[in-house]
Formats: C-alpha cells, structure tokens, sequence
C-alpha cells in the first residue's frame, strides 16, 4: 500500500431527523494490512470507523476534516469536526487474516449554527499551576502546569472557528485563594485582565490532582500492580466585557506511568508526550479546548475604547481579528448594578444611534470615526463597541440589562 492520501469521503443520509441531544454511536472499518505500516492502516481504519458512525447516525462529514493530531494511539481520543463530533473512544482493535479491524464509539450531537460576527475572539490563556505541587515530584514534573497551558494554547489556535489567541505566563490566582474567591472577585480580576490585555475571554484553572496509585491486574495470577497516575483539569472560561461565566467543568483522566522514581521526567521531550500517560493527558486537554471553543463561538465580539482622539476612538481589535476599513460598529454603555457577590458591572443595551465607522487600522487596532458630533462626547476611555447591524448585536440591543 502506498502513503496516506487524502480520504475524500463525503457521506449523506438522511435517514433520521437530527436529535437535539448528543448520541454515542459505534462504527467499524476493516483493511487488509499487507505491506504498508500498521500505523498507517490503522490511521485510515480510525477514520472510516469514524465515518461508517457519522453515516449511521445521518450525518453529513467529510473524513478529512477529522483532526487526529496523532492522539489516536491510546484507548480514547479527541478530534474536531465541523461541530457533528467532538469525542471518540477507540473500542477494539484486531488483527487476523493479515486484516486490521477498528471499532470506534463516536459522540455526535447535532450540528448547529450561530449568527456570530466574522470576528476572530480574543482570548487570554492563563498558566495553569499544580494546585498541590508536591505531587510533581514523583518523576520531578514541576513544570507540568507550564506544558499543559502551552499545549491548552496551541489547540485552541488550531481550532476551527476562529481565535485570537495569547498565552499569559502567570496565573490567574493563586492556588491558596482560589478556592475561597468569590464570582465578582473572579469578575473583577478578569476585567483587570481584559484592559491590561485587551482580551475579551479569559481562560484559567488548575491541575487538581496528578496523584499516582497502583491498579491491581487481577486477570494475571501473579496480582501484577500496574502504577498508574491521575490528570484532573479544573476549566474556567470568563467573558470579561460582560461579566459571564461561560464555562466551569472539570476533566479527568488517568493512564499507567512508566517512569521510575528516580526518573526527572523531561516535559519538553516528545518522549514523554507519546507515553501512555502524555498522550491520554493531551487527549484530555483536547476535550477541554473542544469545550472552550463551543462556549465561546457564538459569543459577540467586543472590545474596548482604549484611547481617544480629538476625531476618533481606538479600539483594541485591529485586522488580526479581521477588521477592515468602513466595518460598522455601536457603542456599549456600562452601568453599575447593586454589588453582591454575583453581580458587579453590566453591559448597557448598545446605542444603535451612536453608529461609528473604521477609517484606520492596524494589526492589533482601529480608529473608529462619527458623522454624529454627539458621538464622540459620549463614548469614554474603556467603554465598550460591539460590530453593528449583527444579528448579535440587534438581540443584545433587546435584552434587559
């Protein structure tokens, strides 16, 4: 068998209305081996399990849209698709008669559609520290936390709706007040955030436990214990211009640990991350960036007023998020609400009145512009615009405050 091409699979059935929940379903693919590498054929198996599962569920899907980011090479996985699949479990592979046999168990849901804004959203990663760090010292992997949020980073760049992504080299807090911070604390901590850094989604959390254990193999006479080690991820996502907790999950996993003891265990080392316990932790950063993605997809875009000039406002998105001259955006207005612990600052309705034009731009900036001369009085340093005439903005212009 040659290399891998291209699978150019494009499957339709309408068999079924679309469920409005999630389903798991199984899918199977055999391929005769021959001479080509297993982890070639098994690749392609993985794939056309995947596809004979979208097909039986009715999906539409297209094979090569699947991205398998080489993680496929433990029990389970996490593979992105055009918003039909977000997780697959491997379920069995076999070998017999010079044949490799898959079957796949594949959560779909259904897939669904927004009338977003064509901006990139902006979000700030924050490191995730060990929230016990004595942990790490088992394999000497103090700087876990380090690798798990670069890796959290370079997912969420990858993903398919698009992300203006930055990675903040400090936490969000530390790990011996976290617990007791209260939501406006963490509101207000993000708004910090969001004017230092111009970023409209914060994204933070802690590695909860990476403890190991011994797992008893009962099927050996001998009582092998297999040493094992947890991955438990804490996940929250905050939209700091409106003061909304978009997302708060945690994700664990857990895979046997090969190293020893005595091992100083090298993070930075492709080594490690193809380990039984690198892969199934990459696998759950995986499910956690999927999650961070569907929160934030549908969510409008805003950004702040961080300067004024005598004719115009600058916002902090520029043609990096894909602003362009004569875009249209509306002011927001913030008003202050009665202070508890889980309220602070709301988003006003925008001024659909107030109506400003791109006359310049840059990568990271814009200068919006106003034939209205009231405008320009109106909009303070650090309020907010949001890109008008959007199905968005018009439904954020109806909501009460």
């Amino acid at each position: 068998m040659t290399p891998i091409l291209r699978i150019f699979l494009l499957l339709l059935a309408c068999l079924s209305p679309l469920s409005a929940f999630a389903e798991w379903v199984q899918g199977e693919s055999t391929l005769a081996i021959k001479d080509a590498p297993l982890d070639d054929v098994r690749l392609v198996a993985i794939k056309n399990a995947i596809a004979d599962a979208s097909f039986q569920a009715g999906s539409l899907i297209s094979a090569e849209d699947v991205v398998l980011n080489g993680l496929l090479v433990s029990s389970k996985a996490e593979i992105h698709s055009t918003g039909r699949i977000q997780r697959v479990e491997i379920l069995s592979e076999t070998v017999e008669d010079g044949k490799l046999t898959v079957v796949v168990r594949v959560n779909i849901t259904p897939i669904f559609s927004c009338e977003s804004d064509k901006y990139s959203r902006t979000v700030l990663v924050t490191r995730f520290q060990l929230l016990k760090p004595r942990q790490a010292a088992y394999g000497d992997i103090y700087d876990f936390g380090q690798q798990i949020s670069k890796r959290i980073e370079q997912q969420l760049i990858r993903q398919p709706n698009s992300l203006s992504v930055q990675l903040m080299d400090q936490a969000f807090a530390e790990t011996t007040s976290f617990n007791a911070m209260q939501p406006q604390m963490m509101y207000e901590k993000a708004s910090y955030l969001a004017q230092t850094y111009g970023r409209q989604f914060i994204v933070f959390g802690f590695i909860r436990d990476i403890s190991l254990f011994e797992q008893i193999n009962t099927e050996n006479d001998d009582d092998d214990a297999a040493l094992k080690r947890n991955f438990t991820l804490d996940v929250y996502v905050i939209d700091a211009f409106r003061n909304a907790l978009l997302l708060q999950d945690s994700y664990h996993s857990e895979a046997n640990w090969s190293f020893t003891e005595a091992s100083a265990v090298d993070t930075h080392n492709s080594l490690f991350w193809r380990s039984e316990y690198g892969r199934v932790s990459l696998n759950t950063v995986n499910a956690a960036v999927s999650d961070i993605s569907t929160a934030i997809a549908c969510k409008a875009s805003i950004t702040q007023i961080v300067d004024k000039l005598p004719d115009g406002l600058v916002v902090g998105m520029g043609s990096d998020q894909g602003v362009s001259l004569g875009d249209s955006f509306s002011l927001l207005k913030k008003r202050a609400l009665k202070r508890t612990p889980y309220t602070g600052i709301a988003v006003q309705h925008p001024l659909k009145n107030l109506r400003f034009t791109v006359s310049e731009v840059n990568a990271g900036a814009s200068v919006l512009t106003s034939d209205n001369p009231a405008a320009l009085s109106l909009a303070d340093l650090y309020d907010l615009v949001t890109p008008a005439d959007t199905p968005l903005a018009d439904a954020m212009a109806n909501q009460t405050p």
